[in-house]
């Protein structure tokens, strides 16, 4: 039998002709007024258009919804845990380490108020580390991801993966993100977990892990007690050996949260910022975390992160090494490590092993709920240099958390070596008992379709096309314990397709069709990790995606090549952008057909080394996360972030003498730009650098207009006009939220409106544009909020049109988090963690739906603005909210090596 999908896809066209010419005079499957490209364009921009406007005329129909994907859909089970002894590696890390890309990250620069030069380079910190045999690293700097920019961030040695210490208050490190996690304004007492909450959120929806840092300074009270923050559900980690503080306090903290329910790993890590003191054994891998992973990749490591499978060590190659094994079944496997959760019920036993190395003399301890004040529920001695020790622990006869963790000490009480626990449940994975309230997810419901993934995985940072039948076409990339892959759907198949050839190392997937040639271009690592130097690479599909033919490598240096775009000419040739590092600083690379070159459109700006009196002397400013977008004519427009007009790009806080000892202000984040070019379709020649953000002045450093103006999208209306979007925020670190911003231009790219607002709410993060053009003649926007009551990302749009600039923002996603959306016309795809379970639950799936309308609107500071004074309003009013954040924090930095 012929499906409806297969008739629509072989009448589909026709029918549409066919109405068209029933209903001639009604532009069939256009916009609105002002169609002809001599109409005068508004008089401003975002706002009504001026005398002699034509009425709109009335929007068509919208398109017929005929069930793309999966709409009746369910959420699924957990997959269960396995009943095999485990297999993998232990792999030796320092979760918490700084270089000079973190404001304090030299003993001169915390001395001096920032003003003497820095002396802690990334590849100070990466040799060290390689030195003291860590097997990975990530760099943790404060609320900045700049670092993975710097050309000193490679090692053929060490596996480096991304880390960043977040936020103002509490710090946390993210490790594995894509993105720098932005820290929003704090709300009254009593919910100050809440940019806290959407920060994990935000770190899950891009794959990464949450740690606590320091809990007994930034998620305790002065007495001890939890804070609000430490309501903040679904942390994967708790730092519980970080030498600069308190371990006994921090351990403690961490039982109080398994006590309520959480369950999470432990780390150790030196938190170091000081090479002064490597000579006396504090640096990198002073104390280290080892993890067990399934592969020795990125990939690997973070699955064994977030699962918790740590066991901490003091620092050398001779330090004692604990490893604890739990048998839940009684069949003699062990099967369970440390930080799984195995099924016990009220009452029941568990048979536990722990081995010690190179701990002859010392003494273990096993400990269970509520902790060490209760004491040890079993004491062994160490008296061989490998010896192994056996014991049945039996649980409480009620359903209250229980867990057990293993702790080797010296006689004279200092720790040597510490397991995270293993937590023994009596059913479903529980929910944390929190002193503070995370919100339930709104109830609303939107009939998102699931486009891709499974329950228990994570599937994320999609993106869509359609082929000339209107049937769209997705792609998104897939995690695993061993690798990443790129996975590819059509709207009406039920199967997906793997598009890397080889396994593992697909990332940052993007999508193109047209001339009935489908594009998926993707970031590749097929060759290995250490070092990190990722490819771009390229498939096509001749027939809508069903067959694909050969993979093409656009970039064979043994550069980092990053982030790749893709769009189409009107004959199916693709054009695509990336950046790369092969000149030193990360440019931006565009190539149009598969035999073009790939030329670097950010060549003009400077890259210098620096001197080695000064790690902040270098120059490498980023030319990063393109946008491409291709005109009625076959123009090609790119869009790029940019921080070339920072007075110091890639480095935080102040920069150096000005004045004797006093520093210059701070720009902290940088004074990031979105620029662009155009490419003529006749001649092939680049027009000059565009400033489409045009604030801030790049003859000033210290303007105080200057924003941190990132993640850019293009779209056109469809006649002849451009519209572009980012997210922007006030040069503050934290404590402040981001808005987006857009601008318009008439004369294909050349040049730009003064940016406006769109859908401006002040309680909300508003980040990650995407953008779209529509039948109608219109552009459709939409990106990642959080204005909603419950504290979630979703997804919110706009729709804007020259006769009526943007309209009244609305609320496009549904139940749980949405983000990183993506359109094609009104195709709306995104990553969401609905079904999901509140903690241990990996699961994020890319679901698909029509960009209408969901919900009721907020009205509490629900304001849309488009004037030029209104944006000057709102930047006024956030680096007012930033200076008194300033004023209420002032040790917003660490203050310790």
């Amino acid at each position: 039998m012929t499906s409806p999908r297969s008739l629509f896809r072989t009448f589909g066209p026709r029918l549409t002709a066919l109405i068209c010419l029933i209903v001639a005079l009604t532009a069939c499957g256009g916009g609105g007024g002002g169609n002809d490209a001599a109409t005068p364009a508004p008089n401003q921009p975002g706002s009504p258009g001026g005398p002699g406007q034509p009425e709109p005329e009335p929007e068509p129909e919208p398109e017929p919804e005929l069930g793309w994907f999966d709409a009746d859909w369910q959420n699924g089970d957990l997959p269960l845990p396995s009943r095999s002894a485990p297999r993998g590696f232990w792999l030796a890390t320092d979760v918490h380490v700084h270089s000079d890309h973190s404001s304090d990250g030299s003993i001169w620069r915390q001395a001096s108020d920032d003003a003497l030069p820095g002396n802690v380079a990334v590849s100070d910190q990466i040799g060290q580390a390689q030195r003291q045999n860590l097997d990975f690293l990530a760099l943790t700097d404060h609320r900045t991801y700049d670092q993975h920019w710097d050309p000193l961030w490679t090692s053929d040695r060490l596996l480096l993966i991304p880390g960043e210490e977040a936020n103002g208050r509490p710090h946390a490190n993210i490790l594995g993100a894509t993105d720098t996690i932005l820290d929003g304004l704090s709300p009254p007492e009593g919910g100050e977990h809440r940019p806290t909450q959407q920060s994990l959120w935000d770190a899950h929806g891009q794959g990464a892990v949450m740690q606590s840092n320091h809990p007994d300074r930034d998620w305790t009270d002065d007495d001890g007690t939890p804070n609000d923050h430490a309501s903040t559900l679904g942390v994967d980690l708790i730092e519980v050996w970080n030498v600069a503080e308190d371990i006994n306090a921090q351990l403690a903290y961490a039982e109080s949260r398994w006590n309520r329910g959480w369950e999470t790993g432990v780390t150790a890590s030196s938190d170091n910022h000081f090479r002064e003191l490597w000579l006396i054994g504090f640096g990198p891998g002073t104390v280290k975390t080892h993890v067990f992973s399934a592969t020795d990749n990125e990939a690997g490591i973070l699955a064994g992160l977030r699962a918790g499978r740590t066991v901490l060590s003091d620092g050398g190659a001779l330090a004692p090494f604990v490893t604890l094994q739990a048998d839940a079944q009684g069949d003699g496997v062990f099967e369970a490590l440390p930080g799984d959760a195995v099924a016990v019920p009220p009452g029941g036993r568990l048979a536990v092993r722990v081995r010690v190395q190179r701990g002859f003399g010392d003494r273990l301890r096993l400990y269970t709920a509520p902790g060490r004040d209760s004491g040890a529920v079993a004491e062994f001695t160490v008296d061989s240099a490998d010896d192994t020790f056996t014991t049945v622990i039996t649980r409480p006869d009620d359903t209250r958390p229980f867990w057990v963790y293993a702790e080797l000490s010296t006689l004279l009480g200092v720790r040597k070596a510490l397991t995270s626990p293993v937590f023994l449940r009596t059913g479903e994975p529980p929910r944390p008992n929190s002193e503070q309230i995370v919100p339930e997810s709104l109830d609303i419901e939107d009939g998102a379709a699931l486009a891709l993934g499974s329950r228990g995985t994570f599937t994320g940072f999609p993106d869509v096309a359609g082929d000339e039948q209107g049937v769209p076409l997705t792609v998104a990339e897939r995690h695993g314990v061993d690798g990443t892959d790129v996975v590819f759907r059509r709207g009406d198949s039920a199967g997906e397709t793997v598009i890397n050839t080889i396994p593992g190392a697909a990332r940052y997937p993007r999508i193109a069709a047209a001339g009935g040639i489908v594009w998926v271009i993707w970031q590749d690592e097929r060759r290995g990790q250490r070092p990190r130097r990722p490819q771009i690479m390229l498939r096509a599909s001749v027939d809508g995606g069903v067959n694909w033919g050969r993979e093409y490598t656009l970039t064979l240096g043994g550069d980092r090549a990053i982030r790749p775009a893709i769009a189409a000419l009107s004959d199916g040739k693709p054009v695509m952008a990336w950046s790369d590092n092969r000149r030193r600083c990360f440019d931006l690379y565009v190539q149009v057909g598969l035999n073009g070159e790939a030329l670097n459109l950010s060549g003009e700006k400077t890259c210098e080394a620096g001197n080695r009196l000064d790690t902040r002397s270098t120059r490498d400013p980023a030319s990063l996360h393109p946008a491409l977008t291709v005109l009625d004519d076959d123009t090609v427009v790119v869009a790029f972030q940019d921080n070339r007009f920072d007075v110091n790009p890639g480095w935080t806080g102040q920069t150096g003498f000005y004045d004797g000892l006093e520093g210059l202000d701070r720009t902290d984040p940088d004074n990031w730009e979105i620029l662009a070019r155009r490419r003529d379709a006749v001649s092939g020649e680049w027009s000059p650098v565009v400033r489409v953000s045009n604030n801030g002045d790049p003859e000033d450093a210290f303007a105080e207009d200057a924003l941190a103006d990132r993640h850019p999208a293009l779209a056109q209306d469809g006649h002849g006009r451009l519209v572009a979007a980012w997210d922007a925020k006030v040069l503050n670190s934290s404590g402040v939220n981001s808005a987006i911003f857009a601008s318009i231009s008439e004369d294909g790219g050349l040049s730009w409106t003064t940016p406006s607002l769109v859908g401006r709410n002040d309680d909300a993060m508003s980040q990650r544009p995407a953008l779209s053009n529509s039948k109608r003649g219109t552009v459709m926007a939409a990106w990642m909020d959080t204005r909603d009551a419950d504290w979630r990302h979703r997804i919110w749009g706009s729709r804007w049109s020259a006769e009526e600039g943007w309209r009244e923002s609305h609320r496009l996603s549904g139940r749980g988090n949405g983000v990183w959306p993506r359109l094609w016309r009104t195709h709306l795809v995104y990553a969401s963690d609905r079904g999901a379970a509140p903690q241990r639950d990996t699961t994020w799936r890319v679901l698909h739906r029509r960009a209408e309308p969901v919900g009721d609107t907020p009205t509490a500071m629900a304001r849309t603005y488009t004037a030029r004074g209104d944006a000057d309003a709102w930047r006024d009013y956030w680096q007012r909210k930033g200076a008194l954040e300033d004023l209420a924090e002032p040790d917003h930095e660490h203050r310790h090596p």
